[in-house]
């Protein structure tokens, strides 16, 4: 087919609902290193809450927060960051809603949060340490997404139509949403990351199931689709594979990429 380079979201694509990459899929993205085919991960997750997955696949790059970050192992290619003025501007937004719950920031200074978190919760241990601090008083740093938690889709759209700099994006069945630079997007990670590389889009294979996916999957050579992927993931796409449970991404590589089957 092709195929050059492979670009994967990770949470409800790649891993499986208990977010664990089975052997099985993880022998399939090494087989495709071993040809000299490129492997990324491109998550709304931050690089380091990926490490548990870095450490198992080694791959290539790895364009993180939702876009706003790439990296080839310590080399930065792409960053598009929030400047501090919006984001304590957002922040201030923000609390100002009732409707908001937790709100996180993702900076280089390390992981914010406006509420302390369980550390036992399986949901927050890879974003340890969370750091508990008044949001009020503002940070001093940039950063690359503040995730809120809001009960509404009409609020979190107001808070973003008071910047003309930042995009709001939801994350499918979850009370989550993603505010960041409108440059910190999948796609255009995606495409720098092919610049910086030489590789052509039309050689690149990307899966997806979200809202953050479906540029990168509607603009790549190979736009696939998992098969529990919302309506406009899967419309974006030029192809669906299995679910993300059933090792989909793996056995469509298997199959259109390593021909082994």
């Amino acid at each position: 087919m092709g195929v050059q380079m492979i670009v994967t979201d990770l949470d409800r694509t790649l891993l499986r609902s208990d977010k664990t990459i089975s052997d099985y899929t993880a022998s399939i993205l090494l087989a495709c290193q071993r040809r000299g085919i490129k492997v990324v991960f491109a998550t709304a997750r931050s690089e380091k809450s990926c490490k548990r997955f870095t450490d198992m696949i080694s791959p290539n790059a790895i364009i993180s927060n939702g876009g706003a970050l790439v990296r080839i192992g310590d080399e930065t290619i792409y960053r598009s960051a929030m400047s501090m003025k919006t984001v304590n501007k957002l922040l201030l937004s923000c609390l100002n809603h009732q409707s908001v719950g937790y709100i996180t920031v993702d900076t280089d200074m390390g992981y914010f949060v406006n509420k302390p978190v369980d550390e036992k919760d399986p949901g927050w241990i890879e974003y340890l340490p969370a750091l508990h601090v008044d949001f009020s008083r503002g940070l001093d740093c940039d950063a690359y997404k503040i995730t809120v938690e809001i009960s509404d889709d009409t609020r979190a759209n107001k808070i973003a139509s008071e910047f003309s700099d930042v995009e709001v994006i939801p994350f499918s069945g979850e009370s989550w949403y993603r505010f960041a630079d409108k440059g910190a997007d999948k796609w255009h990670g995606v495409n720098e990351l092919a610049s910086t590389t030489g590789i052509s889009l039309k050689n690149v294979a990307a899966f997806g199931d979200d809202h953050s996916d479906v540029e990168m999957l509607r603009r790549c050579g190979f736009g696939v689709a998992v098969a529990n992927a919302i309506e406009e993931a899967k419309a974006a796409a030029g192809f669906i594979c299995d679910t993300n449970d059933n090792d989909g991404v793996a056995s469509w590589i298997e199959e259109r990429v390593l021909g082994f089957k």
